[in-house]
């Protein structure tokens, strides 16, 4: 696996692909790799020829100094995870590669990131839509893999992809879980052990909400009410709970088929997110 530090190199080897008639998939990461992750790298490789993953914690996205600063840092173990799942390239930038002295550029996606986390996290996704649109720049891929977990970041970067006419198709993989159902992050090993059992009602209440959505049931507070019944007995402090359509991240009164369950806690300090998709 070649390791590329600038726009430069990322630029000239993107070029030197396409010259060889190869396609390219890019796995945008902030690295801290897990199975998760791997899972998207196997997914490009279905894709594309050649797969780039990026490894770069974007302080952009942090409106919290000390969840940057505590964000886990491992980049040997993300090489041989890397390497293990035969990524031809890694494009790891320092910030100031990516953010230069004179940087004042920002790009920002109105009306879907002034809600859910974006509510929550002022400035979150201006800086992801900045830090990926500099990336899909640089690397002008075909297409781009990220995880289902992420569902509002996904409706955002689609939107900035559409509205700016970027060629680049974007793939969604779903969430992989834990055996107890918790969705794989990177932020899952800041739970202290008390913590990390706690976590699991996360899905459970999703997987009941769902069980109710099957059975019948479509009053979105109902569900609503279920996903919070079966988090509210543990520590964890819960931020938000909504019912949305899956376009507009609308709030909806009345679910329906593909509407998406979506929620944030914090537990232990750590901010956790996830959704379901109603089926």
């Amino acid at each position: 696996m070649q390791i590329l530090r600038t726009p430069k190199e990322l630029s000239q080897t993107v070029d030197a692909c396409r010259i060889n008639g190869q396609s390219v998939a890019m796995v945008p990461t902030m690295g801290a790799l897990h199975q998760g992750h791997t899972s998207l790298f196997d997914l490009a490789h279905q894709h594309a020829d050649v797969v780039v993953a990026t490894i770069f914690v974007n302080p952009l996205q942090f409106n919290n100094s000390v969840d940057f600063d505590k964000y886990p840092l491992q980049l040997d173990h993300d090489i041989q995870l890397l390497e293990q799942h035969a990524v031809q390239f890694l494009y790891a930038p320092t910030v100031d590669t990516m953010y230069g002295a004179n940087f004042s550029t920002s790009v920002h996606v109105g009306g879907i990131t002034d809600v859910l986390e974006g509510s929550s996290r002022p400035g979150h996704f201006s800086g992801v839509s900045t830090v990926v649109a500099k990336l899909f720049s640089a690397g002008r891929p075909d297409v781009a893999i990220f995880g289902q977990k992420d569902f509002q970041q996904i409706a955002v970067i689609q939107r900035m992809v559409a509205d700016l006419d970027i060629p680049i198709q974007i793939i969604v993989a779903p969430t992989i879980r834990e055996t107890d159902g918790l969705a794989m992050s990177s932020r899952n090993i800041r739970l202290s052990g008390s913590a990390r059992q706690e976590a699991a009602a996360i899905s459970q209440g999703l997987r009941q909400a769902q069980d109710q959505f099957a059975a019948g049931i479509r009053e979105s507070e109902h569900l609503i009410k279920t996903v919070k019944s079966a988090i509210e007995p543990t520590s964890a402090v819960i931020d938000y709970v909504n019912v949305i359509d899956s376009a507009s991240l609308r709030d909806l009164s009345t679910a329906s088929q593909g509407c998406v369950i979506v929620l944030a806690v914090l537990l232990d300090g750590v901010r956790l997110i996830d959704n379901h998709i109603l089926v």
